[in-house]
């Protein structure tokens, strides 16, 4: 098959969207598939990968990691649409997700979406449309789920979400990215600890996520205030809040004990998160939670809000902690964990059993399987007008 990923945000940008489409991209050729993907140029960037087209974009103020794509161009468009595709993944229900659709309806094919992002709690990040409110900004993605011939969300709680909304087009629960199990097993790497400045003694507590307003990153170092000064809390990962957070974990009392250690390459968040003792989590608004996937394949117990995709990923009392929004209640289940190491011990081994249902390449059996039944099905007449 030739499947299309539309979306709109891509290399040399880092994110959960580029991580998924990466990923699916790599396993997918490997099994004989060919990939295409449609992303915005970035100024500056080649690709060395003849599979990707570019499509001129424009940065819009206070983004210009987040180049927008401007589809436009009658002569790109036809180009597009002569790549011969069988099937349009969306990535994007944006600018791109438009131009998927477009390429879809003119060719007959079939378009397969992922609701990567709870668009609403993150409409400050999307130019053109942050300004708009949470309920129409719900209306569009609703529509544009009802033009797909399938949705795929990460996890049920999101697939009964979405039906909420409004969605009417099939809904099936396939996780947007996996993981490779193989890159979490051994022993912890030496050094790490040292790296980070974190005593080889101390209790070490590891964060994985984007310093952004939406993370709850202030809920985590407020409850971490409440945790043994022995402990070290490690937060792996870069975004607008940084300075904000460092200059809140400093008024808590937590200079010392906090390390922003910034965003880096995936195999060295591995090898922390391999030297780690417990996971901690206070994102209320993920699709799938990958770090903590991540963290229990590394054989770590985690403590998580309850909410979000945390709550379908985390296995209450069994790999870790789920509790309320709540930085007492955070820091009551770190404490209980920290003084129980076997408790702890237990609960990664169950992690880590639990993660290996999140490899890449069962996912990408699945995906083959959703993508060759929407081919034989072929693009659903009403598609169009379910909105």
């Amino acid at each position: 098959m030739h499947i299309g990923f539309f979306t709109d945000s891509y290399l040399p940008r880092r994110s959960g969207v580029v991580r998924a489409v990466e990923a699916a991209g790599a396993h997918l050729r490997r099994r004989g598939h060919r990939v295409s993907v449609i992303a915005p140029a970035y100024p500056g960037y080649v690709d060395h990968d003849p599979d990707v087209h570019r499509v001129p974009s424009v940065a819009p103020p206070g983004h210009p990691d987040f180049p927008l794509a401007v589809p436009y161009s009658a002569s790109q468009l036809r180009g597009i649409r002569a790549l011969g595709l069988d099937v349009v993944h969306s990535h994007s229900p944006f600018l791109l997700g438009g131009v998927g659709l477009w390429v879809a309806r003119m060719l007959h094919r079939p378009v397969v979406f992922t609701y990567h992002t709870m668009y609403a709690e993150y409409a400050h990040y999307a130019p053109l449309i942050g300004d708009l409110t949470r309920p129409l900004v719900l209306a569009y993605t609703t529509a544009y789920c009802n033009r797909c011939d399938r949705v795929l969300a990460s996890v049920p709680s999101l697939a009964a979400r979405l039906r909420e909304y409004g969605v009417r087009a099939p809904v099936e629960v396939i996780p947007s990215v996996g993981i490779e199990p193989e890159a979490f097993a051994g022993a912890p790497p030496m050094g790490v600890r040292a790296a980070l400045g974190v005593p080889a003694e101390a209790p070490l507590l590891v964060c994985v996520g984007r310093l952004a307003k939406e993370k709850g990153v202030p809920l985590l170092l407020e409850a971490y205030a409440a945790v043994p000064p022995d402990t070290r809390l490690v937060l792996v990962g870069d975004g607008p809040e940084r300075a904000v957070l460092a200059e809140h974990a400093r008024r808590l009392g937590l200079s010392g004990r906090v390390v922003f250690a910034g965003g880096m390459a995936h195999a060295r968040v591995v090898e922390i998160l391999r030297s780690a003792d417990l996971f901690v989590f206070p994102s209320q608004t993920e699709t799938l939670g990958l770090a903590v996937v991540e963290a229990m394949a590394a054989g770590l117990a985690v403590v998580a809000v309850r909410a979000g995709a945390a709550a379908d990923v985390v296995r209450d009392g069994e790999t870790g902690e789920l509790v309320p929004a709540d930085p007492a209640r955070f820091a009551e289940a770190i404490r209980a964990l920290l003084r129980d190491p076997e408790r702890r011990a237990e609960m990664g081994r169950r992690g880590r059993a639990a993660a290996a249902a999140y490899a890449q390449a069962l996912i990408t059996d699945r995906l083959v399987t959703l993508y060759e039944a929407a081919v034989a099905a072929g693009a659903a007449p009403a598609a169009s007008g379910r909105a």
